[in-house]
This record gives structure tokens, C-alpha cells and sequence, in this order.
């Protein structure tokens, strides 16, 4: 019974907590895999960077409980590429299918949002990479526009950043 609780316990907590380096790097980590996928459709990822974010509600809601100094996070950059037709935002999302699948990733379609929905009929894709971090070029929930986001997942960590170099 001890031990059914102690691992309760565990897994509400929510696992390892990284250093503040380590987030650090894991913030790095996760900008890059973004911006590698960006490029990959032939584009800057500097001149349509949308947002950074760190929060997450759900990331935040988790029923652990943390340690003095332990803060949870959910880094997520995205970006909001324009393409001149459906066709062309079709060949994205194939391009990054192709390129994802050649990395050895394993690729997963997005189904296109339904009639009436935000970005209804366009198709979207996502993967993980090594380091953990999802990636996804698909409709925006809101505005329906075509989005690439690279989400760094909720993370457990020291110190509270405030600022995302």
C-alpha cells in the first residue's frame, strides 16, 4: 500500500525537475526545432515569429504539488506562414511530412477542422523530435489560419524565468 501511494505521489509531481540551465538549453532546444521546420519550407523564421509563451493552464492546473523554487512551464513558439493558396499550404505540410519522415520522426496527419470550424478542410501534421518536442504546421484553433508550432511540453524546473532570450 506504501508503495502504491509513494508512486502516486511520483507521478502527480509531475517527474524530473531540470536545473535553471537546463530549461535554459530546453528553451534553445525548442526555438530551434521551430525554426529548422520553418526553414524547411523555405522561409525566415525570424520574420514570421507569431508568439513565445510559456504558460499553460493545464501545464500549471497538474495535481502535483511542487517544491519550494520548482515552477512548471510549457515553452511554445509559433509562427504564421503565409501561403499564397490552399495548394501551396498543401505542399507545406507535405514538404514537412517527407522531410520529418526521412529524419526517422514519426509523422501523424492532423484531420482538417470541419465545415463551419476555423481552417475547415485544411489538413495539418505533426511529430516529436528527439528532444521531446512537438511539432505541428496546421489551422490555427482560433483565426484558422496556417500555424507551425514547436512545443517544448510542460516542464518541471528551478527558478522562475521571466524572460525568454
Amino acid at each position: 500500500m506504501v508503495l502504491l501511494v509513494a508512486a502516486l505521489t511520483q507521478g502527480c509531481a509531475g517527474g524530473r525537475v531540470m536545473s535553471e540551465t537546463e530549461f535554459r538549453e530546453h528553451l534553445r532546444l525548442t526555438q530551434e526545432a521551430g525554426e529548422d521546420a520553418v526553414r524547411r519550407l523555405r522561409m525566415d523564421p525570424s520574420s514570421i515569429v507569431d508568439q513565445r509563451e510559456m504558460a499553460n493552464a493545464s501545464c500549471k492546473d497538474d495535481l502535483g504539488v511542487d517544491a519550494e523554487g520548482v515552477t512548471r512551464d510549457q515553452p511554445s513558439v509559433s509562427w504564421a506562414p503565409q501561403f499564397a493558396s490552399r495548394t501551396a499550404y498543401e505542399a507545406a505540410v507535405d514538404t514537412l511530412r517527407e522531410e520529418w519522415s526521412a529524419q526517422g520522426l514519426t509523422v501523424k496527419d492532423v484531420p482538417a477542422p470541419g465545415k463551419g470550424e476555423p481552417g475547415a478542410g485544411l489538413p495539418g501534421v505533426r511529430t516529436t523530435d528527439d528532444h521531446g518536442i512537438e511539432l505541428s504546421l496546421r489551422p490555427d484553433w482560433y483565426s484558422g489560419e496556417p500555424t507551425l508550432v514547436a512545443d517544448g511540453g510542460c516542464v518541471r524546473h528551478r527558478g522562475y524565468l521571466v524572460e525568454w532570450e
